[in-house]
């Protein structure tokens, strides 16, 4: 089965995982060292974490090697780094900066091989990340011995997992599909993935390729509403996050009657709500999918999905309440959160 996880490095800053555990985080895979060869500054903290909270870990280095000794020495500083501490997933080799772009395609393919060389005879899995650009127009792909292929690819990158944005890659074992995505536990923006292989351990695994089925599921709308609840920081009546299981129970409940979205005066221009705007982004989504041809027809498009209450965002729940024989005010409150889900 596919799962749903993040990749993080100090960027991310201090991470609270077992709210990331508790919402929907499966796996997380770590940078290792930067690019003076220290350690990330979080990476000790983020693995530790991870083993407390049952989340799978794997790493990345991104490379800035021009030569394959310079990736072998990238390669020794991750395993010294690891020591023999278990990886459950892979040791990805991030081949993407600018510097590497224009070296000839048999160096590129040494460089890759080399440094997976390393990590595969000390112990661990390993595999290539890259955006898809380099995957169709720089890499050598035929001539890298990659078992398990990392692809980034955004589209929209406004952080859903959108099937239609998904590389047709057949021996992708994972897939980046957005920068901008938001988890429960960590501040700010996170990249995130869906995992199509099922590792059982360092060096083993599936290499069947699954449906995504743990991503952020729009479509299954309990469940993404209680992942965009613990986004912006809405807790149950004992003060903890959801559980992003797709169940409407008691707590759902609780935290559905406790959110009220509605425009306020933005130093932009526009209009913002909450903390982070992920609620309102769910609720442009679920209206969009409920009667986007009504929205169409009355401004002439689909809402901006972009998680900011504006004025067609505005007019649209009232068009949504006024369809339902709610209170026409404009406000989506506990009264039209529930009529959504």
């Amino acid at each position: 089965m596919s799962k749903f996880g993040i990749d993080v490095s100090d960027n991310q800053g201090k991470i609270n995982w077992p709210e990331a555990a508790a919402g929907g985080v499966q796996f997380a895979i770590l940078r290792t060292t930067r690019g003076s060869g220290k350690t990330d500054y979080q990476f000790e903290a983020n693995y530790a974490g991870c083993q407390a909270a049952k989340i799978k870990r794997g790493g990345y280095k991104y490379s800035y090697a021009t030569s394959v000794q310079a990736a072998i020495k990238e390669a020794r500083q991750v395993i010294a780094l690891l020591a023999g501490r278990p990886m459950e997933l892979p040791i990805w080799f991030d081949m993407e900066n600018t510097c590497q772009r224009g070296l000839p395609a048999v160096v590129l393919a040494d460089i890759a091989n080399e440094f997976m060389n390393e990590i595969w005879v000390s112990g661990y899995r390993t595999g290539v990340y890259c955006n898809l650009d380099w995957y169709r127009n720089v890499l050598p792909i035929s001539q890298i011995h990659a078992d398990d292929w990392w692809i980034a690819r955004y589209g929209a990158n406004n952080g859903r997992a959108e099937e239609r944005f998904k590389p047709s890659i057949t021996d992708m074992s994972g897939w980046q599909y957005t920068s901008r995505g938001r988890v429960p536990g960590i501040s700010g923006n996170v990249d995130c993935n869906i995992l199509y292989r099922d590792y059982a351990g360092t060096g083993s695994g599936s290499t069947d390729m699954v449906i995504p089925s743990h991503g952020l599921k729009y479509s299954d709308t309990v469940e993404s509403f209680q992942f965009s609840a613990n986004c912006d920081g809405y807790r149950d009546a004992s003060g903890k996050p959801l559980e992003v299981d797709g169940l409407k129970g008691g707590k759902t409940d609780y935290v559905a009657g406790k959110i009220v979205l509605k425009a306020g005066a933005y130093s932009g221009g526009w209009y913002t709500v909450g903390t982070e705007g992920v609620l309102v982004n769910w609720l442009q989504i679920r209206l969009n999918e409920l009667i986007g041809d009504r929205i169409i027809a009355l401004i002439g498009h689909l809402l901006t999905e972009d998680g900011r209450f504006g004025n067609d965002t505005r007019l649209i729940v009232g068009l949504w309440q006024e369809l339902h024989g709610l209170k026409v005010d404009y406000i989506c409150g506990p009264a039209t959160i529930t009529s959504l889900l």
